[in-house]
């Protein structure tokens, strides 16, 4: 809980899972996705359907008040592990997008993006506390 009451590390957060869900809602954008989600066997189709609800939940909890988050958040550990998922996926893209940008236009890594301290601070302690089922 101490994670929710650092202003960076809760800004980290909410980036995280917002990009998460931009990735989960952008399947739908694109003829591709569209086609890989209809591939999808049934049971897949519904727990993929089920993330999406969870993290748009989870976004609209990360963007009330302190009360509520701190309220919703202590609910139980669902949520965490999906912050600790997107937290993840997000460090590890943009670790993937710097590397593109030295590779096609020369330019430097950036400890902003490769080496997100708070982010990186934020997945450590989430790593330091899963609990896994």
């Amino acid at each position: 809980m101490k994670l929710l009451e650092s202003i960076d590390i809760l800004d980290a957060i909410r980036d995280s899972v917002r990009y998460q869900l931009q990735k989960i809602q952008g399947i739908g954008k694109t003829s591709e996705g569209r086609d890989w989600y209809q591939e999808l066997p049934q049971i897949i189709k519904e727990k993929f359907d089920n993330y999406k609800t969870d993290y748009e939940h989870l976004s609209f909890v990360l963007n009330s008040d302190q009360g509520k988050i701190v309220s919703e958040m202590s609910k139980g550990y669902y949520y965490w592990r999906l912050i600790r998922s997107a937290c993840t996926t997000y460090r590890n893209d943009l670790i993937d997008y710097d590397q593109q940008l030295l590779q096609e236009f020369n330019l430097k890594e950036t400890d902003a993006i490769s080496d997100n301290e708070v982010l990186n601070r934020c997945i450590g302690v989430l790593e330091q506390h899963v609990v896994e089922k």
